[in-house]
């Protein structure tokens, strides 16, 4: 019995072993590092790769053929700076962060922006037709209008990539509201036809003040009601105002 027992585990140990020795093998063979290369490589193992490009290569390709034909060298700080280049993956670090970075700004810019609208009275008023009292006549309200009055009465200017779109019908009740359901209110509204201003580029949308992405609604009668402001980031504030006789 001792002596089939040991016979086991002798043998046990020998195919650990040999596993270890395999995966040891394989992550070798797996192993790979980076490198930048020096001139271009048009043919062979890696043609069409070009001087300055940075590549995972086999480390055994890299330290036997690619390194002592002076073809590339390791992708350490030192050579990236000897060679001139930025480190890709820093680049990438660097960008994401800057995303990040200017997404946060923008945030804070759509919350300064709610905050200060928030208790904000916008008042349009429009001759009205005499027969159809509570219709404007002649005259309407548009997104335009919208960005004279915020320019002029709340020193607000929006950039033309910021757009304005107007819910087309009025809301009852629409100055009691709480932000949330207002918010809701902005976010499931129907969107209007856009485009009339798509063609413009953005030094004739400034001239004209007008936003490259607002809507084509034109609203005719008296009531109170919102607009959405979609800020950059796609951060959307919501703006109530109301259009009275004149």
């Amino acid at each position: 019995m001792s002596y089939i027992a040991s016979t086991s585990r002798l043998l046990l140990k020998a195919r650990t072993q040999s596993s270890i020795n395999s995966t040891t093998i394989q992550q070798r063979l797996k192993h790979s590092v980076r490198v930048i290369i020096t001139r271009d490589l048009p043919e062979g193992q890696m043609r069409n790769v070009y001087a300055g490009e940075v590549h995972n290569v086999a480390a055994g390709y890299a330290r036997n053929y690619l390194i002592p034909k002076k073809m590339a060298v390791y992708a350490t700080a030192d050579n990236f700076k000897r060679c001139g280049l930025i480190d890709p993956k820093i680049a990438e670090k660097e960008g994401r962060k800057l995303d990040v970075e200017d997404e946060g700004e923008e945030l804070k810019a759509a919350d300064r922006l709610k905050k200060y609208l928030k208790n904000k009275s916008v008042k349009m008023t429009r001759n009205v037709d005499l027969n159809i009292p509570n219709m404007c006549h002649p005259g309407h309200v548009s997104a335009k209008h919208l960005r004279q009055k915020l320019s002029k009465q709340l020193k607000i200017d929006l950039e033309p990539h910021e757009s304005i779109h107007i819910m087309n019908e009025s809301v009852v009740g629409l100055f009691d509201m709480g932000e949330k359901e207002l918010m809701d209110l902005i976010t499931n509204m129907e969107v209007g036809e856009t485009g009339a201003n798509a063609n413009m580029s953005v030094e004739e949308a400034a001239k004209a003040g007008v936003g490259l992405n607002d809507c084509n609604t034109q609203l005719k009668y008296l009531g109170d009601y919102v607009a959405k402001i979609t800020l950059a980031g796609d951060y959307i504030v919501p703006l109530k105002f109301s259009i009275g006789r004149r």
